[in-house]
């Protein structure tokens, strides 16, 4: 997500040597219980001066020049070749990184490129088997989500078509999936409740169609540069992949009534920030057509819930809120039905933390103006910044720089999409 830069982002050079580095473990206590409830929140995060700016745990490998970068994320083929998909100005760029010195452009299929705000175009994307899934905040091409075929990669990539979400609305910010059960779970800007007595299955579209969205109700799901609900307005939706990959199946809709900015999906449970009701959530999935919650907690008032993503014990979860400017990302220790404990904040010198993934215990962030950065979470209420490696030449908490990063399982390499170079690949380094 990106909003309205709210003040220019100076250059680094002017910032120098007064960047800080803010880490900060400060214990809280959680209340309340499924139903929702607030959680006691430490004091604001302790600025510690760094010994010296600049990168350090990992390098820059090879970089692919682009604007209007949005997400990105990887692929990883049968024969274990390794690819990139990145959201661009024109649409989805594709990318081959078998060779890690010698990036090489596969493709870069066309898009909705509609934007309201010049230069900025919301594209996130996930994998699922050899499909690729891509949805947007534009809709005058290709409207909602966009099906990629990679399985003849590295020669070429084929668009398969556009599917509409159940609700009409063409337009999504986020989307997740459980690659396990192929199960994909879409952003919704509004409440449509499932139909009754049992799910149907949504048109699916070669083609856009007109978007249900419009008059009032557009009116209340606007804010800032692009649609993400009121406190009140939001929901999830869930499609089957694994039956069809290229026809995928409507099951159901959950998180009725609720912002929704983004979700991760891991094992049966799907954690969701609820963007402008500054809370988040986890709900069971086992049951795929019958969600069930299972805790939700409220955070500070006036920030927006941006991200979640869980360790890999599920023991605790990081979450980030992009709105003020400048705010610390949080982790928290999960207990069960009732409210999370927060154990710790931290940021990276002046910048605002974006989105997060975790493997493990490692945090990956893209960071905006400070680039892509690793946090070691193995003392949860101790993080320790181990890698930052920037991507942009500017400065400060605004919102330009790196957008997203995705981590290879398993291996030290890391990509990162940046809002105004493009494309960087990133070796971590011990």
């Amino acid at each position: 997500m990106k909003h309205i830069r709210p003040f220019p982002a100076p250059s680094r050079s002017a910032i120098g040597a007064l960047l800080a580095l803010c880490i900060v473990g400060l214990s809280g206590c959680g209340g309340g219980g499924g139903g929702g409830g607030g959680a006691t929140l430490p004091p604001p995060p302790v600025v510690v001066q760094p010994g010296s700016p600049g990168d350090f745990g990992g390098k820059q490998l090879a970089s692919v020049a682009r604007t209007g970068v949005a997400g990105n994320w990887g692929y990883t083929a049968p024969d274990g070749a390794r690819y990139a998909l990145m959201g661009t100005a024109k649409g989805i760029l594709v990318l081959d990184l078998r060779d890690s010195a010698n990036v090489r452009v596969v493709d870069e299929i066309d898009g909705p490129t509609n934007t309201p705000s010049p230069g900025v175009y919301w594209r996130e994307m996930r994998v699922y088997g050899t499909h690729a899934y891509i949805v947007s905040e534009q809709d005058n091409v290709r409207g909602g989500v966009m099906i990629l075929d990679l399985s003849a990669l590295p020669a070429s990539v084929r668009f398969v078509k556009s599917f509409a979400p159940r609700d009409g609305t063409l337009r999504a910010h986020t989307i997740d999936i459980d690659t396990a059960r192929g199960l994909a779970y879409l952003q919704r800007p509004v409440s449509v409740a499932p139909p009754a007595p049992a799910p149907i299955s949504a048109p699916l579209l070669d083609a856009p169609a007109p978007a249900v969205f419009g008059g009032a109700m557009a009116a209340a799901h606007t804010e800032g540069e692009h649609e993400h609900g009121g406190p009140s307005d939001g929901s999830v939706e869930v499609w089957d992949l694994k039956t069809d990959p290229e026809n995928p199946r409507y099951i159901t809709t959950f998180n009725l009534n609720k912002s929704v900015h983004d979700m991760t999906a891991v094992g049966n449970l799907v954690y969701v920030a609820e963007g402008t009701a500054n809370s988040w959530s986890i709900w069971d999935l086992t049951t795929p057509a019958a969600p069930r919650l299972l805790v939700r907690w409220v955070g500070t008032p006036g920030n927006f819930a941006h991200n979640i993503w869980p360790s890999g014990d599920g023991t605790f979860v990081v979450t980030t809120e992009e709105v003020p400017a400048g705010l610390p990302a949080r982790v928290w220790r999960l207990n069960g039905a009732a409210a999370p404990t927060q154990l710790s904040t931290f940021k990276v010198g002046t910048g605002t933390p974006h989105n997060v993934i975790m493997e493990g215990n490692m945090a990956y962030l893209s960071h905006y103006t400070e680039g892509a950065v690793a946090v070691d979470l193995s003392n949860p209420a101790v993080p320790k910044v181990v890698m930052r490696v920037d991507t942009s030449a500017l400065a400060g908490p605004g919102y330009s720089g790196c957008w997203g990063v995705y981590k290879f399982p398993g291996l030290p390499l890391l990509t990162c999409s940046d809002i105004e170079t493009g494309f960087h690949l990133i070796s971590i380094t011990p």
